[in-house]
C-alpha cells in the first residue's frame, strides 16, 4: 500500500491517566495515508475532524516529516518505531521478497525480522508496560498486550490465527464486553472503529505506558479514488 507522507501525533495523555508506574503514557496513533494538509489545511478541503485539530493545538505536530524508501506501509510504520531506515531495520517492502510463490504472498508479519531494537524493547528494557493494536510487524513482538496485524486466507480461520498469535486470553476478555474484533484483513471504516473501541478498553483496563494504534481505512479508501476525493475526506 502506498503512503502518503504523514502527520504523525505523539501525545502524552494526560487527563487523569497515568499508567501503573506513574509517569505520563504515550499513545501513538497512525492513520495510513494522512497528508499533513489533511490537517494543517482543513478548512480548505472542507474537513472538520475536531480531534485532530485539537491534536494540533493542543499536542505536538511536525510538517517536515520525509517518507522512507520505500514509501509503503511496513518500511514505513517499522521506521517510525525504530528511528532507522529500511536498509538497517530490514523491512524493505511489504511483501517478502518470494519470486516463486513459496511463501504464498505472505507479508512481513513477524517482528522477528526487524533487525534493530523498537520502542517496544527499550520500553520493556525500563520497566514500562506496552500495548498494540493492528501495528504492522508485530506478530511476536515484545508488547505486553499484543493485538498484531496478520491475515492468511482471507475466511474465518483468520480470526482463530489472530486469537493464538495475539497475548494469551487478550481477545477472549476483551471480547466479553465488546462486539468480535475486527478481521485481520478489514480496512473498512468499521474496522477501524473496531479497533478504535479495542484501543481504548485495553488503555483503560491495562494502563500501559506506551501504545501503538494502526489505522487503515482512509489509506484504502484513497487507492481506490484518490486523495482528496469525497469519499476520502468522509472516511477521514
Amino acid at each position: 500500500m502506498l503512503r502518503s507522507r504523514l502527520l504523525i501525533a505523539m501525545a502524552g495523555l494526560s487527563t487523569g491517566a497515568c499508567s501503573a508506574y506513574g509517569q505520563r503514557p504515550v499513545m501513538l496513533v497512525s492513520i495510513d495515508g494522512l497528508r499533513p494538509d489533511y490537517v494543517l489545511e482543513a478548512d480548505v478541503h472542507g474537513l472538520k475532524i475536531p480531534n485532530l485539530r485539537r491534536m494540533v493545538t493542543d499536542g505536538s505536530y511536525s510538517s517536515g516529516v520525509r517518507g522512507v524508501l520505500p514509501t509503503v506501509t511496513y518500511p514505513s510504520h517499522t521506521t517510525l518505531v525504530t528511528g532507522v531506515s529500511p536498509a538497517r531495520h530490514g523491512i524493505c517492502a511489504n511483501t517478502t521478497f518470494d519470486p516463486e510463490g513459496h511463501n504464498q504472498d505472505g507479508w512481513y508479519w513477524y517482528a522477528s525480522d526487524i533487525r534493530v531494537p523498537t520502542l517496544w524493547d527499550q520500553a520493556h528494557q525500563a520497566g514500562l508496560l506496552t500495548a498494540n493494536v493492528h501495528w504492522p510487524v508485530t506478530v511476536g513482538a515484545r508488547i505486553d498486550f499484543n493485538l498484531p496485524q496478520i491475515w492468511r486466507a482471507g475466511t474465518s480461520d483468520d480470526r482463530k490465527l489472530l486469537r493464538e498469535l495475539a497475548t494469551p486470553g487478550l481477545i477472549d476478555s476483551l471480547e466479553r464486553e465488546l462486539p468480535p474484533y475486527a478481521d485481520g484483513e478489514d480496512e473498512s471504516i468499521g474496522g477501524d472503529r473496531r479497533r478504535a473501541e479495542y484501543a481504548v478498553r485495553l488503555w483503560q483496563l491495562k494502563r500501559p505506558a506506551f501504545m501503538t494504534v494502526y489505522l487503515a481505512s482512509l489509506d484504502t479508501i484513497e487507492h481506490q479514488y484518490g486523495p482528496f476525493t469525497r469519499e476520502a475526506n468522509a472516511t477521514l
